[in-house]
């Protein structure tokens, strides 16, 4: 049995041996850890001078109201560009309003697409 405990130590390293190993581990440790921190404070500050600024302007457009009237009051450039851009559609309503525009509800077997457009027959949306 002691013969076993006796080589065991026999192989095992000096002390001093084992001290220059930590000591070299705890430097590069050190080493490391500052320059994590230093990058990591670092970042707030070049975030913060890279910010930019954005302006938005918000606009209320007015409520328009619409009269409902016949599909034959329809101006004749609207006419035109219905017959034109959407052959096949069928009228259902029709729609003056206060500003001017035309609010023209068509619909193709079961799709209905509600469609607006100036009194020059240009289509707003």
């Amino acid at each position: 049995m002691n013969l076993v405990w006796h080589a065991f130590v026999y192989y095992m390293p000096d002390n001093d041996y084992l001290q220059t190993i930590k000591i070299e581990n705890m430097k590069k440790l050190m080493i490391l850890t500052a320059a994590a921190m230093s990058i990591f404070l670092a970042m707030p500050q070049t975030a913060e001078a890279t910010s930019t600024q954005y302006n938005i302007t918000v606009t209320q457009e007015k409520a328009v109201k619409y009269q409902e009237i016949t599909a034959a009051t329809l101006p004749a450039p609207v006419t035109v560009t219905l017959t034109k851009d959407y052959a096949g559609f069928a009228i259902d309503k029709v729609f003056l309003g206060d500003d001017g525009t035309y609010k023209v509800i068509v619909s193709k077997e079961a799709v209905k697409t509600i469609l607006l457009f100036t009194s020059k027959g240009e289509l707003i949306k």
